[in-house]
């Protein structure tokens, strides 16, 4: 009976990880795009703001953050694998990490964010510093 219960309820998450992972390829995607040029402000909006799974809403960072906690072991597609390592290798993200998982991947899409905000506070404070 217990091992029934327990996959009644890996069933029941199924179709709230399909679309939590569904979601957390368009975050991906998006920030992918958007973290090129100075659009720290307009990341950390997009991070913030909310999507509708299941009939409940979370912000962008928390799905994020909920694949990063992911106890699966899923592989993040290859195609994904490398466009996140091309960005943190452009913005000198040392040391680059492994990103085979999709853990993997949500962490160090949340690497990138920081990366771009620090940076733009750093541009900033030296902007202000020369006038």
């Amino acid at each position: 009976m217990n091992d029934n219960a327990c996959l009644g309820a890996a069933e029941a998450r199924r179709p709230l990880q399909v679309s939590l992972l569904s979601a957390f390829e368009e975050i991906a995607q998006t920030v992918l795009k958007t973290a090129h040029g100075e659009v720290h402000t307009s990341l950390q909006s997009y991070l913030d703001g909310a999507v509708s799974l299941s009939g409940a809403y979370f912000s962008r960072r928390a799905i994020l953050l909920a694949i990063h906690d992911m106890k699966e072991n899923l592989e993040a597609p290859l195609a994904l694998q490398e466009r996140v390592l091309a960005e943190l290798i452009s913005l000198k993200v040392q040391p680059a990490p492994e990103l085979k998982l999709y853990r993997d991947v949500a962490t160090a899409l949340l690497r990138i964010e920081v990366v771009i905000r620090s940076t733009a506070l750093q541009t900033t404070k030296s902007d202000e510093t020369k006038h």
